[in-house]
């Protein structure tokens, strides 16, 4: 049985990777408006002094992910991500007890380094472990975040109605402590420290009409990376439609309730937003193995442009949701996307430091998007305008994505070659 298990620890690493977005991702997406309200009365600042605290926190995040290629060479996905965990934990703790905004402040900047275990730990960790189906089971363990989050938005409102804000810190510090064992006991870096290889190594790579093959190439070491304009052109267009979809993520129930529709029919359509999104990366995630992930992206690039002018223009319940629909596709590209699309378009070579590069951007993309969407509604009146802009820039960044994949097809053609 044991050898059984063993052979087969491809999937282990697959559901430990599941738990731990369901959990640190999940309360990440519901913790933070939860406790909106009840810390700004508790210590009696206004909603803008705590987006300052929001600020520091994500600017800890973006500086880890920065480095968090070179940190998971160097350390590993099990001590890293532990290490980090037990940082953010210390976090929660010490937010708990404070009594004042400068321990508050520290202690939201701590809580910040879970981080590293979302985007760029999964993607090395699973990287590592499959090379079949990546994309699916991507999509799979990915799409925990958003069904994590409905469900810890029940939980720890719970908690924060009945206990209050402080013993919601403390909960959650305890739930990073169950994901803190499960990784120290159970994940492994690489199956070769278990003398396994990556699922699907050494098979026929001609399946899925060889569209995994083509996806999966050797590509270019960082040192080789970083004089390839592709590079930088997709660390930059990261940024931009990172920025655009963050553009109303986080105005979309004020903007709905600022046409007219009330508070209610507001909150649903977020939580169809948010259903429709882990659907969708389930879905992309299938199809990503299918027709590629330049092809998915391409799509998601679409739904962003077409979703933006939908919500210019809603009118009424109906055409709410299917902006929400089309919209939520779109935040692929904040939350799926670059996993898949990296070593599709750099290959595998550039590994964790590459995609660790990619990633900061979107979390730069976040710091920037959301105080600028409210900057200018306060500007103009209203979000239609800035939905309306956001859907040219959109235009633009289509076109964008269309020179990247021209030149990653030419830098791989051309190494092929030699």
């Amino acid at each position: 049985m044991r050898e059984k298990i063993k052979a087969n620890y491809h999937w282990v690493i697959a559901a430990v990777s599941l738990l731990t977005l369901t959990i640190v991702g999940g309360i990440g997406n519901a913790l933070y408006g939860i406790i909106l309200i009840p810390i700004t009365e508790s210590f009696g600042i206004s909603r803008g002094d705590y987006s300052i605290i929001t600020l520091l926190r994500n600017l800890a995040s973006f500086a880890l992910n920065l480095f968090s290629g070179l940190l998971l060479i160097k350390f590993g996905y099990r001590k890293l991500v532990s290490a980090a965990l037990i940082v953010s934990s210390i976090g929660f703790c010490l937010a708990a007890v404070s009594q004042n905004l400068t321990v508050f402040s520290v202690a939201s900047v701590l809580q910040g380094m879970y981080t590293i275990c979302t985007i760029a730990g999964c993607t090395r960790l699973l990287g590592s472990w499959f090379h079949r189906h990546y994309g699916l089971v991507m999509g799979i363990v990915t799409s925990s975040t958003g069904l994590g989050g409905a469900l810890f938005s029940i939980l720890l409102s719970d908690v924060t109605v009945d206990s209050g804000w402080r013993n919601t810190h403390f909960a959650t510090a305890l739930f990073f402590l169950v994901v803190i064992v499960l990784t120290v006991l159970l994940v492994r870096d690489t199956p070769e420290s278990m003398s396994l290889k990556p699922y699907g190594e050494g098979e026929n790579r001609n399946y899925n009409n060889k569209r995994e093959s083509k996806d999966h190439w050797p590509g270019f070491f960082m040192t080789e990376l970083r004089k390839k304009p592709v590079f930088y052109l997709l660390v930059f267009g990261t940024l931009l439609s990172s920025g655009c979809c963050y553009m109303a993520n986080s105005v979309l129930v004020a903007h709905v309730q600022d046409c007219g529709m009330d508070a209610e029919l507001a909150a649903r359509v977020q939580s169809i937003m948010l259903l429709v999104l882990a659907a969708a990366k389930l879905l992309f995630g299938f199809l990503s193995d299918k027709i590629g992930a330049k092809t998915v992206t391409m799509i998601s690039l679409i739904a962003c442009t077409i979703s933006f002018v939908l919500l210019a223009e809603i009118s009424g319940p109906a055409s709410t949701y299917v902006a929400a629909v089309v919209y939520s596709i779109s935040l692929l590209l904040t939350a799926f996307i670059p996993q898949i699309l990296v070593p599709s378009l750099l290959g595998y070579r550039s590994g964790a430091e590459a995609m660790g590069i990619v990633v900061s951007m979107i979390s730069a993309a976040n710091m920037i998007a959301t105080p600028l969407t409210n900057f200018l509604r306060d500007m103009l009146g209203s979000y239609r305008p800035v939905f309306r802009a956001t859907a040219l820039v959109s235009v633009g960044i289509i076109a964008l994505y269309v020179v990247i994949y021209a030149l990653s097809a030419k830098d791989r053609k051309k190494q092929e070659a030699e």
